[in-house]
């Protein structure tokens, strides 16, 4: 999928973030699909509907609200089957204990998966990860299956 064309009127990704991993998620992502941002849960709510082709959801979004957008999300029914990815941009490594706990809680609240860019950072680097977010990114929105566990 990584290879597929991008529709001629995507709707947009919704990325609940805060400003500063917003912009750099935007560099990372720039050209790959249209992006919608969101800095508040009422505001994220009000960018997703059901043409929404993927939620990306930083761990700082909102003041730690990155669960209560993800419940929310899974508990509307015309907005379930939107694949939601939970992202950690910004502020150091998580170390193995905390990244495998946001994992756990994502995947158990029907999340799609959990990156944590700065590990991906130094185990690819920067370049590197950022291309494999890019294209993950993109395969999901085109709605590729399953969820990025091996990731």
């Amino acid at each position: 999928m990584p290879g597929s064309p991008i529709p001629a009127s995507p709707a947009p990704i919704v990325v609940a973030e805060t400003a500063p991993a917003t912009l750099q998620l935007r560099r990372m992502l720039d050209g790959t699909w249209p992006l919608s941002t969101a800095q508040t849960l009422s505001h994220a709510r009000q960018a997703v509907n059901g043409d929404t082709p993927l939620i990306l959801c930083g761990c700082h979004f909102d003041e730690g609200r990155m669960y209560d957008l993800l419940r929310w999300v899974r508990g509307q029914q015309p907005l379930r089957h939107i694949p939601f990815l939970t992202i950690r941009v910004l502020e150091g490594e998580l170390d193995d204990a905390m990244y495998e706990s946001v994992k756990i809680a994502t995947g158990a609240l029907g999340g799609n998966g959990f990156v944590d860019l700065l590990r991906w950072e130094r185990r690819y680097g920067p370049q590197a990860a950022g291309q494999r977010f890019a294209e993950h990114v993109k395969a999901m929105a085109l709605g590729a299956p399953g969820h990025l566990d091996s990731l």
